[in-house]
C-alpha cells in the first residue's frame, strides 16, 4: 500500500464538485501551492491535486481509477466496518480506508466517518493529512439553477443528488463540525452560496493571502496506514 502524503499543521483546501466550483478558484489555489485533496469530478478543474478522493465506488469503477491521475487516489469501504479493495488492475491504485461511520470525525488514521457523501468524508481525510485548517471549494451541498455539479448531470449509470440526500448530508454536517473545533482544526467554507451552515464562511481571496504568509509546513510521507 503506498504511503499517504501528510502535511502537518497545514492548510488543506478540499475541492468539491457543487455547482459554483470554478476554474478560476482552483486556478488561485493551485498558484497558492496549498496542498488540495480533489472530489470526485473536481478533479476535471484540479487534475494537479496530490490527493483525490471519492466514497462513491461506483463513480470509480466508471472511471476506471481515473488512469490519468497522477497523485494518490482515496476511497473507503462500502459499508461499516469494511475496507474491501476494488477489483482489476486500476483498483491496485487506490487505497482504501475502514467505514467507521456515518457522523462525527474519526480520529483513527485508517478509518474515516462518510457523512453519506464524498465531501463530508474528505474533511476526515484533511485531518488524518496533518490538516489544522481546511478551506472549503464547491461545497454547495444543494441546487443551484437545477444544477448539482458544476458540470452539469452525471453520465447515466451514475447517482445525482436529490433534495432529501443533500438535507441528509447538510445535518452529518452539524456532527462534524464540534468534533473538528475539539480537535483543533479550523474549517472555513469559501464557496458562494453554500447551503451548508456548520461552519464559518469566507472569502477565498483572503483566506489564501493568511496561508500563504504563514510558515510552510515540511511535506512529510510516512505510512499513516495499515497495510
Amino acid at each position: 500500500m503506498p504511503n499517504l502524503p501528510r502535511w502537518p499543521g497545514a492548510t488543506i483546501a478540499c475541492l468539491a464538485s457543487g455547482p459554483t466550483l470554478t476554474a478560476d478558484a482552483c486556478a488561485r489555489v493551485r498558484e497558492s501551492g496549498l496542498p488540495v485533496i480533489a472530489v470526485n469530478d473536481a478533479v476535471r478543474l484540479a487534475p494537479w491535486a496530490p490527493v483525490l478522493y471519492s466514497s462513491d465506488r461506483t463513480w470509480w469503477a466508471h472511471y476506471r481509477g481515473v488512469p490519468d491521475f497522477a497523485g494518490v487516489r482515496v476511497s473507503v469501504g462500502a459499508r461499516r466496518g469494511t475496507a474491501a479493495r476494488f477489483p482489476g488492475a486500476w483498483g491496485a491504485a487506490i487505497t482504501v480506508l475502514t467505514h467507521t461511520g456515518v457522523t462525527g470525525l474519526e480520529r483513527d488514521p485508517s478509518g474515516l466517518r462518510t457523512g453519506g457523501h464524498s465531501g463530508y468524508a474528505a474533511i476526515n481525510l484533511a485531518v488524518h493529512l496533518g490538516a489544522r485548517t481546511i478551506l472549503l471549494l464547491g461545497y454547495t451541498c444543494g441546487t443551484i439553477g437545477r444544477r448539482s455539479h458544476f458540470f452539469g448531470a452525471h453520465p447515466s449509470g451514475l447517482n445525482e443528488s436529490s433534495e432529501r440526500n443533500f438535507r441528509d448530508f447538510r445535518q452529518a454536517y452539524t456532527t462534524l463540525a464540534p468534533a473538528l473545533t475539539e480537535a483543533g482544526v479550523t474549517v472555513r467554507n469559501c464557496t458562494p452560496e453554500t447551503r451548508i451552515t456548520a461552519f464559518w464562511c469566507a472569502d477565498l481571496g483572503g483566506e489564501l493571502e493568511q496561508a500563504t504568509h504563514t510558515p510552510p509546513t515540511r511535506l512529510v510521507r510516512e505510512a499513516v496506514l495499515p497495510c
